[in-house]
């Protein structure tokens, strides 16, 4: 039913289970979340008068891209954000660079928010690839962003799941 009450300022806590690993991990305070959809359309026109026009439209593939701005410089999230794995010399974390070809895993989104409904997105399946700038010099917080691309798992992409009938 329509109302005021659907209207929503998004707020929630991001976690990864990062493939092979048995539980979901939380990564942080995360200031931007964003899906896009990528749909793929094939179009067909008639050509049966002086002017084609569209007369079918069907989907022919089915994609989408998760966006992820963060603010706590954990270990686990560099490590996403550079392609790296760790490991503990002389005490101290190191990460090799560049050390994987990408990260994969499941990622969740429970809101959290107060004004609007709240939501779990589930994403079974993302591939994690570096695609912006790491700035280590700033007069602002420093984020780190991660992209990753979505892939279907025995054909669904993921769930999206009413926490307030829950």
């Amino acid at each position: 039913m329509a109302s005021i009450d659907n209207y929503t300022v998004g707020k929630g806590l991001v976690s990864f289970k990062k493939t092979g690993a048995t539980s979901f991990a939380d990564m942080g305070n995360c200031t931007e979340f964003e899906f896009t959809p990528e749909i793929e359309k094939l179009d067909h026109f008639s050509s049966r008068t002086g002017v084609r026009f569209k007369d079918k439209s069907v989907v022919i593939q089915k994609s989408g891209t998760l966006r992820l701005v963060l603010d706590e410089w954990t270990v686990d999230n560099l490590k996403m954000a550079v392609l790296g794995s760790s490991a503990v010399v002389s005490g101290a974390d190191v990460i090799q660079i560049f050390d994987q070809s990408s990260v994969s895993g499941a990622i969740k989104f429970t809101g959290t928010n107060d004004i609007g409904p709240k939501y779990e997105w589930l994403f079974h399946a993302v591939d994690f690839i570096p695609s912006s700038s790491i700035s280590l010099i700033s007069d602002e917080w420093g984020t780190l962003e991660l992209t990753g691309e979505c892939a279907a798992v025995s054909g669904s992409f993921g769930t999206i799941t009413d926490l307030e009938t829950v």
